[in-house]
């Protein structure tokens, strides 16, 4: 739906102009409601036509220039905000600026070639257009990173308004996100946030900030950052429902899922998934219902291993159904996040003795699964999580007949410990280190000198890790192993 809010005057002419149109009144509203909150696509109407700015990615990111009112000018940018881009070009004509903007509009959402003489057009009316055909248009040659930061940063620096250029900013902070800059979009962000004035433009920041802040966090959570993320989704998604923008709300409630699943509160983490999942399913979006029942099949897993151990199976039914959306070949990384739960479910899970067998069977393979798409040259922090699991997991295997788990559990240990080195990853250093203490303790040694070499080695890695973190329970059972070994001592003397 569009909405035109124009003055009294106009009111009757533009009645009439849509109206000469079969059918086109039952798409348009027209108000003279300035006040209006709608999540419809709003164009401006006086003696001029200005197409307000889309601030919930509902059409190209565009920034038509203000056009001067006419029939033909109002049905054209009308049909655009449609989609009907052909019929759009049926009322202007080559001559027309409306004409060139359309045509660079029209080639950018089909993935059509940007042309030198477009390039050139947007540099001399627009520098956020130029930014945004430069970001995501297909133009020859293609724009790099760079050249592309300095076009935003002038775009920002150049907007005729502070809502043209918080609307460059949204869009620059995209690209940041998208090539891992988090801290810089997350300081470019709080630098602009007292220039919001509209609740759209206090939305799209307040999401923003929420992603560049989610994008940060790691193990151990702080509270308080956690926190932080969660006031702001709550915000947006309150934004969204009251425009009625429900698959905004829907996404954005995944993500606010995966936060309250951080805090622990996985009653509130359940509440907001299942929202999630009633909209997808409203909105009959199966990839978006997908990714929903994705975050619910991790926070069941989440639920299980805190207390609750009855939601395991649960766990494995809504990832294998997420499975069904995400294949090897369409999906292949979420393909590989979901075997990795489900191996560690299956590692995880208490069954009885008999059927233990095939359960250790299920968690093999889909450790392999993650490791077939996590290797070591592209994903080498991937690969050493998913290492690190396995090896922890064969830890716990029965006794295999043609080769030793204990021994390939070690192998995986030395594999994440070469990839997480004392300088890079020391929290997840110190928690391999751990682990692999507590295999020395299974494995057979068969000579005195084995014995001894192992002790040595136990004492330098329960001494590294004091070295590495300052986390109280680390440490204590860092401090519980060296008691150990030298409890030890006394018998291999």
């Amino acid at each position: 739906m569009i909405t035109i809010l124009t003055t009294t005057d106009n009111y009757l002419q533009i009645e009439n102009c849509i109206n000469a149109i079969e059918r086109l009144h039952e798409l348009v509203v027209i108000t003279s409601d300035e006040g209006v909150n709608t999540s419809n696509k709003i164009i401006k109407v006086s003696d001029t036509i200005t197409s307000a700015i889309d601030w919930n990615d509902t059409e190209p990111p565009y920034l038509f220039p203000m056009l001067p009112f006419s029939e033909n000018n109002l049905l054209a940018m009308v049909f655009y905000k449609l989609g009907n881009y052909q019929k759009a070009f049926e009322f202007v004509s080559e001559q027309d600026e409306l004409y060139q903007h359309l045509l660079i509009v029209a080639n950018l959402q089909y993935g059509y070639g940007i042309t030198n003489e477009q390039i050139e057009f947007l540099k001399n009316t627009s520098t956020h257009n130029l930014a945004i055909v430069s970001n995501f248009g297909n133009t020859n040659p293609i724009i790099g990173n760079n050249m592309l930061q300095n076009i935003y940063e002038e775009a920002i620096k150049n907007g005729r308004t502070d809502a043209e250029k918080l609307f460059s900013v949204k869009h620059y902070v995209n690209f940041l996100l998208d090539n891992k800059f988090y801290k810089d979009a997350e300081i470019l962000v709080r630098s602009v946030k007292n220039i919001a004035k509209s609740n759209d433009e206090i939305n799209a920041l307040n999401h923003l900030l929420a992603s560049s802040l989610m994008a940060q966090i790691a193990i151990p959570y702080n509270k308080e950052e956690l926190s932080e993320i969660a006031d702001l989704q709550k915000q947006s998604i309150q934004y969204y429902e009251e425009k009625n923008l429900n698959v905004n709300a829907g996404l954005l409630l995944i993500e606010a899922s995966e936060i309250a699943s951080f805090q622990e509160n996985f009653i509130k983490a359940k509440d907001l998934i299942n929202k999630a999942i009633l909209y997808f399913r409203d909105e009959d979006i199966p990839e978006f219902l997908g990714e929903a029942t994705l975050q619910k099949a991790t926070l069941l897993y989440n639920w299980s291993k805190n207390g609750s151990p009855q939601y395991y199976k649960p766990a494995i039914n809504a990832f294998q159904n997420a499975l069904k959306v995400f294949k090897r070949d369409t999906h292949p990384q979420k393909f590989a996040d979901i075997h990795h739960h489900l191996a560690l479910i299956y590692s995880e899970i208490q069954v009885s003795e008999k059927e233990k067998p095939i359960w250790t069977a299920f968690c093999a393979s889909s450790f392999k699964e993650a490791l077939a798409f996590y290797n070591k040259e592209e994903f080498p922090y991937q690969y050493a999580m998913v290492s690190h699991n396995y090896a922890t997991a064969l830890m716990g295997f029965p006794e295999a007949k043609l080769h030793n788990n204990l021994n390939k559990a070690f192998d995986l240990f030395e594999e994440a410990l070469n990839i997480r080195t004392p300088e890079k990853y020391p929290f997840e250093r110190a928690l391999t280190l751990l682990n692999q203490l507590e295999l020395y303790w299974l494995l057979h040694n068969e000579t005195e000198k084995d014995e001894l070499k192992n002790y040595e080695e136990m004492i330098t890695k329960a001494n590294e890790i004091k070295t590495l973190v300052d986390d109280n329970t680390l440490l204590e059972k860092a401090n519980q192993q060296l008691e150990s070994l030298h409890k030890l001592k006394s018998f291999i003397d």
